[in-house]
């Protein structure tokens, strides 16, 4: 899970933190019948890539990124199911508690290492360690002693994971998860190359030249804040052969107009559009509607007494009209929120209804100023004040800011409340968030996988990712059953998730917004191009471009 910049951005990324995820534009070069076509491509993304090292990533655009240049035990496919990628053989037993994965015997390092069972151990066992300072540690939770080595408990030496020779993965589980195949495709559970990782010391990931790749491209002409990058093909993937572009070059483009009037004049073969794009291009056939598989919401620091307030937080979510949001500022077939989860992560098995309409809990993301209205006063009694201002700060692309704008002019116009937009670059703004410098925050989250757990755990009060500080034992416990004894009893593990995000919607932990949508215009001559059903993530692994 990412945190996003908008496309947006959520990643909000982005993402998660996110509001962001990428935009990516194609450029296919038509040649003459007597030359083969360029198998390049052009991309952009809406910021820059914040770090390549598994245990720093907490973007969508470097998660992106890696999965491009880098290769784990499995890769998702369409339907967002785990397929074989270093894997060749899992085996589970001992009622789901116990992994035995063989490897591919011929994949290699871009610095000609051969990638081995204990390139997986190390990279898990260094994100885990707390000098990694990793927030993404919560992640390998199910992993056996995972939790206590990340706070520090127990040694790394401790984990659940072990290399059988060079070709063979052991992992013992604490919490056996159904879904625990499909976390293992995470970059986050992407190997390193512990040669390159002592190299370079803390410069790992930090730039084109200070990382080394597996996967079917290697980077080029990143130095750490460069606007623009290019993908090469990697010789030395384990499946070159499949690979038929030469080169991906990338460049970030933060205004839609920009990358829009580009594509217009033929110069980008594929763009990602904005509201009025797309209302212009809604019968164009070549426009991609793409789910993003991200939610996005606005995070409150509960270490602000403003933001604390538990009135005045439930104030803001009532004041908003999502269906407005989504229809006229988002208009890309976005979707009100009605909990901290999206459409088709699970279902009633019982009733067959979605998770996110038995979560919903009444006048907690509804459309209600006059309560609103009410509660607000409410919230200015108990603190003492006759008005309020409030800062909310987002990604500088035009998406976010213009949700950002229409949350200021909606919750001041309902309640009085003046509140304060802060743009800045989507890098800066994670930083801030993360040292907890900020008031509100309009972010995004990513979802790995079509699972609850997915948005819900970020929550958690043990979670880093939690970054508002949000602290109820309720909520906590039920998120523990999910996923300790009830982690395989469908049924009961469905309560528990319900629990928890009634919890959290009732308590106003955050405030969902919408779940995200995605429209793209892609030039047809460019084939194989894998989008994700749930989270339209592309993978470019056996794309090429036709005459």
């Amino acid at each position: 899970m990412r945190l996003t910049q908008h496309k947006k951005a959520l990643a909000l990324c982005g993402g998660i933190i996110l509001i962001g995820a990428g935009i990516f534009a194609i450029t296919g070069h038509s040649q003459s019948t007597k030359k083969a076509v360029a198998q390049h491509l052009n991309l952009y993304e809406t910021a820059t890539i914040s770090s390549l090292d598994v245990a720093k990533i907490t973007d969508s655009v470097s998660g992106n990124t890696l999965s491009q240049v880098g290769e784990g035990l499995y890769r998702l496919n369409a339907d967002s199911q785990a397929q074989n990628a270093l894997a060749t053989k899992t085996t589970v037993t001992d009622s789901g508690h116990h992994y035995t994965i063989n490897l591919r015997h011929n994949a290699k390092w871009s610095n000609g290492d051969p990638v081995t069972a204990q390139d997986f151990v190390y990279s898990w066992k260094r994100t885990l360690n707390p000098k990694s300072k990793s927030e993404f540690t919560y992640q390998f939770a199910n992993i056996k002693n995972a939790s206590a080595i990340a706070a520090g408990k127990k040694s790394p030496a401790t984990l659940g994971v072990t290399a059988v020779g060079k070709y063979q993965l052991k992992i013992t589980l604490s919490q056996p998860a159904a879904y625990f195949k499909q976390m293992l495709a995470s970059t986050t559970y992407y190997p390193l190359n512990q040669r390159a990782v002592k190299q370079y010391g803390r410069k790992y990931g930090s730039s084109a030249a200070t990382t080394v790749y597996n996967g079917p491209f290697v980077l080029k002409n990143w130095n750490g804040t460069s606007d623009s990058w290019t993908l090469k093909k990697n010789p030395t993937y384990v499946d070159a052969k499949s690979v038929k572009l030469s080169s991906i070059k990338y460049q970030v483009i933060k205004t839609s107009s920009t990358a829009y009037n580009l594509y217009q004049s033929k110069r980008l073969d594929a763009v990602t559009l904005d509201g009025e794009q797309t209302t212009q291009n809604k019968n164009n056939p070549n426009l991609k509607s793409l789910a993003a598989g991200r939610i996005g919401f606005i995070q409150y620091n509960e270490d602000n007494k403003i933001a604390a307030n538990k009135n005045l937080r439930l104030a803001i979510s009532l004041a908003i009209n999502r269906q407005q949001l989504a229809d006229h500022v988002l208009k890309n077939g976005s979707q009100p929120a009605k909990t901290f989860a999206i459409h088709h992560m699970m279902t009633n098995a019982k009733t067959g209804k979605d998770f996110t309409t038995d979560a919903y809990v009444k006048n907690t993301a509804d459309y209600n100023p006059t309560l609103a209205k009410q509660t607000y006063q409410k919230a200015l009694k108990q603190l003492g004040k006759k008005q309020l201002s409030v800062t909310i700060t987002c990604g500088d692309d035009d998406t976010t800011k213009n949700v950002a704008e229409f949350i200021q002019s909606t919750v001041s116009s309902k309640l009085g409340l003046k509140v304060n937009v802060s743009a800045m670059p989507f890098p800066s703004m994670l930083s801030n968030v993360s040292k907890g410098n900020f008031e509100l925050n309009l972010t995004g989250w990513s979802m790995d996988n079509a699972d609850p757990i997915q948005s819900l755990q970020i929550l958690a009060s043990t979670n880093n990712s939690n970054m508002g500080h949000y602290d109820s034992k309720t909520y906590d416990q039920a998120l523990a059953k999910s996923e300790g004894k009830d982690a395989l009893r469908p049924t009961a593990r469905y309560q528990d998730l319900l629990t928890a995000a009634k919890t959290a919607l009732t308590d106003q932990a955050v405030t969902p917004l919408y779940e995200a949508r995605t429209n793209t215009l892609v030039n047809p001559k460019v084939k194989g191009v894998v989008y994700n059903k749930f989270n339209g993530s592309p993978d470019y692994q056996h794309a090429y471009v036709t005459d």
